[in-house]
């Protein structure tokens, strides 16, 4: 009965714990920018409050998330091939050139899908990332 019931409740979790497609419109939180201007790269945040902000990229949600992580209950990106939303603190991150506002971050569920993606070039998990990494793409500098 117990096992049961505990069960139910996850599965009632799981169903709450779901992205917000972002409405026509909506401004990045960091930036103001557009967050529909390239749809593979928009990046979500809920808050606990139950509150939804929305990024045009996972470097400007990221860079939200750090300033508000205790406030933070979901953090949602968009896999680079698929295009479906992803966990991104279970995400893993390939730095790319070219994002709305210079170099970024391409999510990916998989492992394998972005060490392919990313060739010779790093890939990097929630915990890899900083502040001050994410600081130096701002300033162009692809790891």
């Amino acid at each position: 009965m117990k096992k049961a019931l505990l069960f139910t409740l996850l599965g009632f979790l799981f169903v709450l714990a779901q992205p917000k497609e972002p409405p026509k419109g909506e401004r990045c939180v960091v930036c103001s920018m557009d967050v529909n201007i390239d749809p593979k790269l928009t990046s979500q945040i809920k808050l606990k409050d139950g509150s939804y902000k929305y990024a045009e990229s996972p470097k400007h949600i990221l860079q939200f998330y750090f300033e508000n992580r205790g406030k933070v209950a979901e953090l949602w990106v968009k896999d680079y091939e698929s295009g479906k939303w992803i966990d991104g603190t279970k995400a893993f991150y390939v730095p790319i050139k070219e994002g709305p506002m210079g170099p970024d971050l391409a999510p990916f569920r998989s492992k394998l899908s972005a060490q392919k993606f990313a060739g010779k070039g790093k890939v990097y998990q929630l915990k890899d990332i900083t502040k001050d990494f994410l600081k130096h793409l701002d300033m162009g500098h692809v790891h």
